[in-house]
This record gives C-alpha cells, sequence and structure tokens, in this order.
C-alpha cells in the first residue's frame, strides 16, 4: 500500500500540540485520582478582642442559601466572566453552604458572645437569627495568576422583634500561589477565616446596644 510522503508525521504532531494545550487547562490534573478538600478556617491573623457578649440571648444559624452553580460539592472556576466551570478531579467535602454553616456555627460559639448557638430549622425559639447566602465561592484564572473569591450575604434578624438589626455583604479575593485546586483551596480558607472574623465583629456591634429581654 502506497503511503503519501509526510502523511506519517502529521498524526503525532497533532497529538503532541493537543497533549500541550490540554495541560494548560486549569481543571485539568495530573492523575486521574480525586481529591476531596475540605473548606477550614486557617487562623491568619489574632481573633478579634473586645466583642460584646451577652449570654442571655440565643441565636440560631440558619442553613445559608446557595447562588445557582454552587450549591454542589463541585469547585467552581471560571476562565471566562460569563460562564463557570468545575474541575474533574477535585471537589470539597460538601457543598460551600454546609460547610460555612459548620465554621459560622463554630466560630461564634467559640466567641462567647451568646449564651447558646443553635443551627439548622429546629423548632427550638431563640432571640436571634442569622440567615446567610453564599454568593460566590471560586477560582479565578481570568488573568495571569489565580485567585479565589469568596462572597457572602448575611442578615440578622431579632426574631422577637421581627426587625432587621442588621445587613451586610462580604467579599474577598485572595490570591493562589499556584494556578490549580489545590492552591485554590489554601486561598479559599483564608478568605473564610476573613469573613468569620469581620462576621464575629458584625454580630458584636449589632448586639452590644441591646438589652437581655426579660
Amino acid at each position: 500500500m502506497n503511503i503519501l510522503p509526510g502523511i506519517s508525521f502529521i498524526f503525532p504532531v497533532t497529538v503532541i500540540a493537543l497533549l500541550i494545550s490540554a495541560c494548560g487547562l486549569p481543571g485539568n490534573p495530573k492523575s486521574t485520582e480525586k481529591e476531596v478538600f475540605i473548606l477550614q478556617a486557617e487562623q491568619i491573623s489574632p481573633r478579634p478582642g473586645n466583642l460584646a457578649s451577652r449570654p442571655c440571648l440565643s441565636l440560631r444559624i440558619s442553613q445559608p442559601e446557595s447562588a445557582p452553580g454552587l450549591n454542589t460539592a463541585r469547585m467552581a472556576y471560571r476562565t471566562d466572566p460569563n460562564r463557570i466551570d468545575y474541575f474533574a478531579y477535585n471537589e470539597w467535602v460538601a457543598s460551600p453552604a454546609r460547610m460555612m454553616a459548620s465554621l459560622m456555627e463554630d466560630r461564634l460559639d467559640d466567641s462567647g458572645m451568646f449564651g447558646s448557638i443553635v443551627s439548622g430549622s429546629s423548632d427550638i425559639r431563640t432571640d436571634l437569627r442569622l440567615d446567610s447566602h453564599i454568593l460566590s465561592l471560586y477560582q479565578d484564572f481570568t488573568g495571569e495568576t489565580s485567585s479565589t473569591l469568596l462572597s457572602v450575604k448575611v442578615n440578622l434578624i431579632d426574631v422577637s422583634g421581627r426587625t432587621l438589626l442588621n445587613s451586610e455583604k462580604f467579599s474577598y479575593r485572595v490570591p493562589a500561589d499556584e494556578r490549580n485546586a489545590g492552591s485554590g483551596a489554601v486561598a479559599a480558607n483564608q478568605a473564610a477565616d476573613q469573613f468569620l472574623d469581620d462576621l464575629t465583629r458584625f454580630i458584636s456591634a449589632a448586639i452590644e446596644p441591646m438589652k437581655c429581654p426579660r
């Protein structure tokens, strides 16, 4: 069978070019083994001091809501501002909302600001309720380097008075050391720690003028 000269070299060169291109994709892993990450606050600064203490008050932390595309354990990233993608072999241990709910409960419980803190949709009545909405948690690859973006909207509600005590949107962009999911997870942990510190200050300022219910 006759083979035209040069044909045998075209296919290998094309394959090599495709492989090199694929290695540059942020979602492309070095291996096919799945990596699971957990969102945990990395303490990078002293925790807030001089917090208002109201042991006579109780707080409920509602299950956070999630923006479209974030109600999943899949780790999100963006190479285009108008599109969201997910890493193929990297994911969170749970959805961002579930992980953040646990972090908020632990940090606020450690703060000592309240006499009791409960979470979820229990029938137990509390004085205050903290509602939150995870607006963004993804790694951004639109620039030469990558960074993790975290944005959370919170509402602190006086349940007995049926009033909104305060509302705030917290947003953070933390650079990642490398353009991969592992570095993005580390940056996400740092962003979460900053958010928890700011949330603690936010709640402290809101309850400081409050008096104990009779």
